[in-house]
């Protein structure tokens, strides 16, 4: 790989020092184009009306020069982010235009795969939105600001912690081993963790194959590209803008804390069971007294054991969260230039405190980013992007897996029992209270991260600007380092008891690198033939290698607690570990298009991908891809129409991507496992190799072929609409393949086995329009976006069709046929309210490991099958038994809205997104069922007064039993989904709302201060769900496992000056 980069290099460094050819044109015309602000615009496209072939752009300083052979003639200007614009020449020579930004009009300019185009002339499918939707808003990285704003962007957080990274999915469920969209910024492929938000002047997205094509296997699944703001000529602009916020916690369980009720309902769940109660009768009563009068003690002894007894009120959230916990983001920037030379330069610190009380976790993130644009010719420019990135996170040594006691932090705190409480009489911790001891003082984790980044190109043009070579060489390196350590925590149990120790001392460090490399040179013509024939053409290389290495080592027994490292342990043996690998791609792309007379679009665009991945033998695969479109509004017949419909295009795609994401490193090569025997011979253990495991020859790309139609269409030149309806192919999904004969003594290798079929629509609405008010200026912008799809899996090597790979917690298993996301489970219809009933009704000892669910009191299921009992069958589609598909956990009918409102000084926003159709079942989980999951859990609020007794017959759940819900080895009804537990996840949240209040101009002239504006603003403010309390929308995930770093919402106030 180091000769490929060596040659790439020479051809790299020769084309910039050999490319000596100058273009002159007479010019008749100069001109300067400038925004609304006055900054000047670089790169801009200016085109003849009479004669498109002849054309240019204005360079670093906004400036341009054209030949014109008509006084008579109309100048065509566009630029991405910009309304293309018609401006009349009129005679003159020198002009100064003004360009006004899009509000994603047809004629706005967006980018695309290594290069831009005007939204009207595109054919594939295409979605992009302005920078300005991440200004001024409380968060931590762009996909937050990101979520519901573009349609088929799939954008999750599956939790609150500080710095989270979001997970980015284009057009749903991709591929049964994974795989997301290639994420570029400024062409590179970067995570967006590590860019400033602040730095964003634009994010697209490619959602077809057509329009993702030049960009290969790493878009099989689409692509993000984000584009960072630029230089200009003129004089420095200075930007500052702070954010303060405030964040507090959305949801959390609500646990029942009175003393008397906790007992009671504790007691009736444990006896069910054990035939006793948990609480014997002096405990229950003095409970009851301590309702009565919470001043009585919370902690007793008992004589019999001189043990501490605990019948307190503990909100353990309450002991362990904080009320509020505050960020600070600090952004600014400086651009300007001259002639020559434009530059950008922007630094960032983002700074959150987390949400524990005690030995608080808390985040930093500092940016830096300088981009250079240097004119060394007329015809030649170099251009440099620089960025580092650092991150750290500080926090208790808890969250890290690391507690050995009581598993993972975030899983106890919410079960711990709410009658306990923190501390005893003396101070000591309480063997409950030891989870808010780790918090406190058991130890600290250290994180951090830097990358730093450096792409250098250049940018040539020849005859006119038709023909222009570009090329870049990006080098970024990633390092990673964690260390931390643990110390045991005491705790009593009596007065006079001997102090206990939870967990261990422990110290453990982590480090690992990486070093990425990409190299992109590709070539651009274009030309008018006539009057109505359009060419344009894209011939390109691009190449990345990625090599990763890390070590990782932890040791037990530290001499001392207060010095925390791995040197100051004494445990033998340590735990050292060591991973690398590397893997490169390398692909050549080429994109044709055409256009005639305006009204008749075509674009044919492939690529051959090699990845490293695959055996030799399969490394390449040719990709190709084609799309039309029909400007329908620019037809004759048309013309009647376009008062109303200005705009109206048809569009149609059809192509093929390779996906390699769905391999692991060094996949496709045998492995030797190896090991010790458990006989001892000549004193030591013996190893021994086995067997490598069996790897498929013809193991080859997953290939994903989309098929979509769109229309694009605006109405009175204020309200644009854009719809998509499309169908997904990912076909050869590796998996394993066919079943062995037993005697060969393998596990059957992977294949290109599976077959996935997606199919799904999208729309876009936007209208945007501008009125007085009092004689001031009012202008608004309305959009909404709305999207959904769904998966099938059509080939899929599963002979008996099971479909469940575990009953308890409907965890699936794949089929033919089979929706992704189904949920299999049984049907109630109702609770039995006499033993008559129950006895009448199907058999139900198939959960009788415990109890007779014959009887009143008890759920009833419907029999589906009519054999007159309740059974799950053989598990499979031709015998499922009484099972079904009961639900879907696929997010459906996604969407986002909002408006923009600008009255003379004052501007207003406002954003909603959410999910209008989505199932979710809480499994085996004790956050949801309490005592019926195990009789000393929590008592929860939504189960007070709603459980089945003979006076409470119309109660949601059944009659009060522990152990229904909490051994997934048994079969156990409450942990068997069902329809009447089956829980709607469709939601709407208030993202975002903003009030600003921009100082007018003749104030600020006084001070030397181009703009300042205040601004008030509230992050994920509201919602609404009929979800169980303490369970948010978008965490779902994390709570099944319990694992969840609590969502929050974010109170604001910032300031932005401008100089």
């Amino acid at each position: 790989m180091t000769q490929i980069y060596t040659k790439t290099g020479m051809l790299f460094t020769a084309l910039l020092l050999f490319c000596s050819l100058q273009m002159y044109g007479q010019t008749k015309i100069s001109g300067t184009v400038v925004d609304e602000t006055e900054a000047v615009l670089p790169n801009v496209t200016i085109r003849l009306k009479t004669n498109p072939s002849t054309l240019t752009s204005t360079d670093s300083k906004g400036h341009f020069q054209i030949n014109v052979n008509n006084e008579n003639e109309y100048l065509i200007l566009s630029f991405v982010g910009y309304a293309r614009q018609e401006v009349a020449v009129k005679g003159n020579t020198a002009l100064t235009i003004h360009m006004k930004p899009t509000a994603g009009g047809l004629n706005e300019v967006v980018v695309v795969g290594y290069g831009t185009q005007k939204k009207v002339d595109l054919t594939g499918a295409v979605s992009t939105v302005s920078g300005e939707v991440l200004e001024n808003r409380p968060i931590d990285n762009i996909g937050r600001g990101l979520q519901g704003e573009l349609p088929g962007l799939n954008i999750t957080s599956y939790n609150g912690k500080p710095g989270t990274p979001a997970t980015f999915n284009i057009r749903g469920f991709t591929s049964i081993n994974g795989g997301g969209p290639l994420i570029l910024v400024d062409g590179v492929e970067t995570s967006l963790d590590d860019i400033n938000p602040d730095d964003v002047a634009s994010a697209t997205v490619l959602k077809d194959a057509a329009s993702s094509a030049v960009y290969g296997s790493r878009a099989a699944f689409g692509v993000l590209l984000i584009t960072t703001k630029s230089g200009h000529t003129g004089a420095p602009k200075i930007t500052y803008n702070f954010n303060y916020s405030v964040h507090k916690i959305t949801n959390l369980p609500d646990v029942v804390t009175d003393p008397g009720t906790v007992v009671d309902y504790k007691n009736e769940a444990y006896s069910a069971y054990y035939g006793s109660n948990l609480y014997n009768a002096t405990e229950t009563a003095y409970a009851h007294q301590r309702s009565a009068n919470p001043s009585l003690p919370a902690t007793i002894v008992d004589p019999s054991t001189g043990q501490y007894d605990y019948l307190g009120g503990t909100n353990w959230f309450n002991e362990a969260y904080k009320s509020g916990n505050p960020s600070q983001i600090h952004n600014i920037s400086v651009s300007g230039g001259t002639d020559k030379v434009t530059y950008y330069f922007s630094a960032g610190y983002n700074s959150q405190d987390g949400i524990f009380r005690y030995n608080p976790d808390y985040y930093d993130r500092y940016n830096l980013r300088a981009k250079l644009d240097i004119e060394l010719t007329k015809w030649l420019h170099i251009t440099t992007n620089s960025a580092y990135n650092r991150t750290t996170y500080n926090s208790p040594s808890l969250q890290n897996g690391y507690w050995v006691s009581q598993g993972d932090f975030f899983h106890a705190i919410g079960r711990e029992n709410s009658l306990a409480v923190p501390k005893n009489p003396d101070g000591s911790w309480t063997s409950a209270g030891v989870a808010i001891g780790f918090l406190e003082q058991g130890g600290r984790t250290d994180t951090v991260n830097n990358r730093t980044q450096n792409t250098i190109g250049f940018n040539t043009s020849f005859f006119n600007n038709s023909l222009r070579i570009k090329g870049d060489y990006t080098f970024r390196s990633t390092n990673n380092y964690m260390q931390g350590y643990q110390i045991p925590v005491p705790y009593e149990t009596g007065p006079d008891k001997t102090v206990s120790y939870a967990g261990t001392s422990l110290a453990y460090a982590a480090a690992d690198d990486q070093s990425y490399y990409n190299i992109n040179l590709y070539a651009e013509y274009e030309k008018n033939f006539g009057t109505k024939n359009y060419f344009k053409a894209v011939l390109g290389y691009n190449q990345e290698e990625n090599n990763y290495n890390s070590f990782s080592a932890s040791n037990n027994n530290l001499i001392s607690n207060s010095i925390g490292t791995l040197n100051e342990t004494t445990g033998t043996p340590p735990s050292v570990g060591a991973n690398g690998y590397q893997w490169a791609l390398r692909g050549y792309f080429a994109r044709l298009n055409y256009e005639y007379d305006k009204k008749y679009l075509l674009e044919i665009a492939a690529r051959e991908d090699g990845s490293s991945l695959f055996p030799s033998d399969q490394h390449y695969g040719f990709f190709p891809s084609a799309s039309v479109g029909w400007r329908v509004s620019e037809e004759p017949f048309f013309k009647s129409l376009l008062n109303v419909v200005n705009s109206l295009k048809f569009r149609a795609s059809y192509g093929s991507l390779g996906n390699d994401q769905s391999l692991q490193n060094y996949q496709f090569i045998p492995v030797l496992t190896s090991g010790t025997t458990g006989s001892i011979l000549g004193g030591t253990q013996q190893t021994y190799v086995g067997a490598p495991n069996l790897v498929s020859p013809n193991i080859t790309w997953e290939t994903i072929t989309t098929k979509n139609l769109g229309i694009d269409v605006t109405f009175f030149k204020k309200l644009n609409a854009t719809f998509d309806i499309y169908r997904r192919y990912t076909n050869n999904m590796i998996t394993q393949g066919f079943a062995l004969p037993a005697v060969l003594g393998a596990t059957q290798p992977l294949e290109n086995a599976a077959d996935l079929r997606t199919d799904g629509w999208e729309l876009n609405l936007t209208y945007n329009d501008e009125t007085t008010i009092a004689g001031k200026p009012f202008k608004y912008g309305i959009h909404a976006n709305l999207w959904d799809n769904q998966s099938i899996i059509t080939k899929y090597y599963n002979p008996t069709g099971y479909f469940l790979n575990n009953p308890i917690n409907g965890s699936p298993a794949y089929y033919n046929g089979a929706h992704v996301g189904d949920i299999w489970g049984l049907t109630d219809i109702g609770i039995f309210q006499t033993n008559a009933a129950a006895k009448a009704a199907p058999d139900q000892s198939l959960f009788q490991g415990y109890y007779n669910l014959n009887q009143a009191g008890e759920l009833q299921y419907k029999d589906l099958n009519h054999d007159g009992k309740i059974t799950y069958g053989n598990g499979t589609i031709s015998n499922p038994g009484d099972m079904s598909v009961i639900g879907n956990t696929t997010p459906r009918y996604n969407f986002g809205f909002g408006g923009n409102f600008t009255y003379d000084n004052f501007d207003f926003s406002v954003f909603f997104q959410g999910v209008g159709k989505e199932s979710f079942y809480p499994g085996n989980s004790g956050y949801y069922w309490g005592m019926f999951f195990a009789p000393w859990e929590n008592v929860y609020q939504n189960i007070v007064g709603n459980t089945w007794t003979p006076q409470n017959t119309n109660a949601f759940y059944p009659s009060l039993k522990g152990w229904r819900a909490g051994d997934a080895g048994s079969l156990l009804d409450l942990a068997t989904p069902q329809s009447r537990y089956i829980y709607s996840a469709a939601y709407i949240r208030l993202k975002n709302l903003t009030v600003g209040y921009t100082f007018p101009m003749p104030m600020l002239k006084k001070i030397g201060v181009d703009r300042i504006r205040v601004y008030v603003s509230g992050e994920d403010l509201w919602e609404s769900d009929k979800l169980p309390q303490g369970y948010d929308p978008e965490g779902l995930r994390g709570y099944a496992s319990g694992e969840l770093y609590p969502f929050q919402r974010a109170y604001s106030f910032g300031v932005d000056v401008k100089f």
